[in-house]
């Protein structure tokens, strides 16, 4: 008896153990998120609204919007439709792009509203960054303090690490993002494949692009507003949903009608690297080409 008894509670430890040992992505539940870029509220044509109940009716509540929410910076009453349209039920995320911020000016109007510049968050074994490339006097750079700021923060033990700004550092228009500055953007580039680093999304173009550069998958989130460039091949207006499907991410990037245009998967940085082979630097695009403006 006593036998027994010894072996059911060996067997309930080591039961114990495997749970606690136990890849943390297998117990957790992990939060779907969608991500939107461009919006534009306030200007004609935004289709946000439309996007907002399409996430709503998946039953998303978590937003990662990846800058030039409203269109006029500094705007008080466009700030409040964008805020009236996204609702109060969801968790909202921003990386600001520059027609949120332009000056000093707007910059405060932003604070007030967020609070801080820049941020990250946590879900379980993942790490969100959301940066800003539009801090007056650092317009299409991510330097000093918050270069700093991110090195730090990347530098903490997450399995992912996904990061959400709104310049992209490998643009599809030309001078359009932080490849203005091409060392610190590049500098930039080697501190996210050091630190393993999964996925960084972008807007700003206003076209959908998905390259994968040296095992980190570069995505620029097309638009759900703003100029429609005339060569964008009908793939620009988009939005992508997230979820974690084992021990990986799965995104679906979506029409306006909710019909999926494109599907991928990241994994953990080094091994995403290291299934790269022959999917080295492709890319999936519906672009411009190689043109050069600002917007």
């Amino acid at each position: 008896m006593k036998e027994k008894v010894f072996i059911r509670k060996a067997v309930l430890c080591v039961a114990g153990l495997l749970l606690l040992l136990a890849p943390l992505s297998l117990r957790a539940q992990y939060a779907a998120f969608a991500v939107v870029s461009d919006s534009h509220v306030g200007a004609p044509g935004s289709v946000y609204a439309e996007f907002i109940r399409n996430i709503e009716e998946e039953g998303t509540r978590m937003i990662v919007h990846t800058g030039d929410a409203i269109n006029s910076p500094g705007s008080l009453s466009q700030w409040a439709q964008f805020f009236d349209i996204t609702g109060t039920d969801k968790t909202l995320y921003l990386a600001p792009g520059n027609h949120d911020i332009n000056g000093q000016k707007s910059l405060d109007v932003y604070l007030g509203f967020f609070g801080v510049p820049y941020s990250s968050t946590s879900d379980g074994d993942t790490l969100l960054v959301f940066l800003n490339t539009e801090l007056p006097g650092e317009e299409s750079r991510i330097a000093d303090e918050q270069l700093a700021w991110l090195s730090a923060e990347l530098a903490k033990p997450f399995r992912y690490k996904l990061v959400f700004l709104h310049e992209p550092l490998f643009p599809v228009i030309r001078h359009h993002g932080l490849d203005r500055y091409a060392q610190e953007r590049d500098n930039l580039h080697l501190l996210f494949v050091r630190s393993g680093v999964s996925l960084v999304v972008a807007g700003h173009d206003h076209v959908y692009d998905r390259s994968l550069r040296d095992g980190v998958t570069y995505v620029i989130g097309g638009r759900a507003g703003g100029k429609v460039w005339p060569t964008n091949n009908g793939r620009s207006t988009c939005y992508i949903t997230a979820k974690r499907t084992g021990d990986f991410y799965s995104f679906e990037v979506k029409d306006v009608n909710g019909k999926v245009k494109d599907a991928f998967a990241v994994k953990r940085g080094a091994q995403q690297k290291s299934a790269e082979g022959r999917e080295n630097n492709r890319r999936t695009t519906a672009s411009l080409g190689r043109l050069s403006l600002r917007d």
